[in-house]
């Protein structure tokens, strides 16, 4: 192994903490920035999920023919502020070019190779913080009220099962034997069988915040908000309140702030920050033991802790937007149709930004313009299913190791 280096890495979420984590196992001094608070960033807002196979991008012809009309629809699963129209063009037309399908096989068997590390890993990692409750490892139930639904799924689970994912088809009358807590007219379900949860993502987070500080980790409540460089090199990260780090490597990991990050850089990520909803319930009247999906509503339902949350939406705005909590309670209200006798009374809502790029592959490796700069961001939807792989690679990377998952189609250069 390489000698010890001061690393800082910008951002303190599931990925940034999973990244320090990685980089003080093999030896580094690490500081994070991490302006808080803990464990309330975009996984917290979350469905929860170790999504192994969710593999094929969100460019799916069936669901770009929906985007127009979904646009219009201020209740939609996909929105966008009309604010944010003009600037999001660009970002959609290269989204829209990986609706192709030999486009859309290689993003999915590129994230499949990430995916299908995800469980292990994620294990390891709790396991080493001394925390393996954290996990359930349970399959999770999709629901369709019809064949029309099931039928938009179709080439998406054909795409899975090629790469490798275990999904089985059902009925909606067995979905109701699996889970007596779902309404009883589903007609058709489908069991995807890689996946699991885990039992409260912000209590995750705050886990893993101790035991890095345990191990002597340092967080500055701050955000990063610039570099001094000499050469091509960072040599010191400030932070927004002035205070400066000296670092003989980065990690960018900020999540939504990471574009801009770049930027001084002179680097360009084509990454858009998407806001998602979730609602914890408390006292729900229902008892459920797998996370639900409903695609057709748009949202999910997941037992955590105390609580089922209800997560859902994309929504395109803008990095200072408020959030529109009726999307939130829209979600709630559809999720009596999966659940009939949930009480929603006792809520509690949760917003986060998730960092989305138009291929749907996160951004990990280093990019030729800085030496010592290592990305570790858009991850979408997927930032908590792959955020202790990513640490794994983060440090295989700052350790000049191979890899042992090829990342050149994750590199930040890509976008160039």
């Amino acid at each position: 192994m390489n000698a010890m280096k001061q690393v800082v890495v910008i951002g303190g979420g599931i990925v940034g903490i999973s990244c320090a984590l990685s980089l003080q196992a093999d030896g580094h001094s690490v500081t994070v920035l991490e302006p808080g608070p803990v464990g309330e960033g975009a996984s917290w807002a979350s469905c929860g999920c170790i999504a192994v196979g969710e593999v094929v991008p969100l460019s799916q012809p069936g669901m770009l023919m929906k985007v127009p009309g979904w646009l219009l629809d201020p209740e939609a699963p996909l929105s966008m502020r009309p604010a944010s129209v003009l600037g999001l063009l660009p970002w959609f037309a290269r989204f829209t070019t990986n609706s192709l399908p030999s486009r859309m096989r290689a993003i999915a068997a590129d994230l499949a190779g990430l995916t299908f590390a995800a469980t292990e890993d994620f294990k390891a990692q709790i396991t080493d913080i001394g925390c393996p409750e954290l996990l359930i490892e349970r399959p999770v139930i999709k629901l369709f009220d019809g064949d029309a639904d099931r039928a938009t799924m179709g080439a998406v689970f054909n795409l899975a099962r090629a790469l490798g994912c275990t999904i089985d088809e059902i009925s909606g009358r067995e979905a109701y034997e699996m889970e007596p807590a779902i309404a009883r007219d589903f007609k058709h379900a489908a069991v995807l069988g890689d996946w699991s949860y885990v039992t409260d993502p912000r209590r995750l987070v705050e886990k893993l915040h101790r035991a890095f500080a345990y191990r002597g980790g340092q967080v500055l409540t701050t955000a990063g908000a610039g570099f001094e460089r000499s050469g091509e090199r960072i040599t010191v990260v400030r932070g927004a309140d002035g205070q400066l780090v000296e670092a003989d490597e980065v990690v960018i990991a900020a999540g939504t702030q990471s574009r801009a990050l770049a930027q001084q850089l002179g680097i360009r990520l084509h990454l858009e920050g998407v806001m998602g909803y979730s609602t914890g319930l408390k006292d729900p009247g229902v008892e459920l033991k797998h996370t639900v999906f409903y695609p057709q509503g748009g949202f999910c339902i997941t037992p955590y802790e105390g609580e089922v949350a209800v997560t859902g939406t994309v929504e395109f705005a803008s990095l200072d937007a408020a959030p529109k909590w009726r999307r939130a309670d829209v979600l709630v209200k559809r999720a009596r149709r999966v659940l009939p006798t949930l009480r929603t009374d006792k809520a509690e809502r949760r917003m986060g930004r998730r960092p989305f790029t138009p291929d749907t592959r996160p951004i990990i490796g280093r990019s030729s313009r800085i030496a010592n700069v290592v990305f570790a961001t858009g991850h979408g939807q997927l930032g908590l299913t792959l955020a202790a792989t990513t640490g794994r690679l983060v440090a295989d990377v700052v350790a000049e190791r191979r890899p042992a998952i090829d990342i050149k189609a994750f590199e930040p250069d890509r976008f160039f």
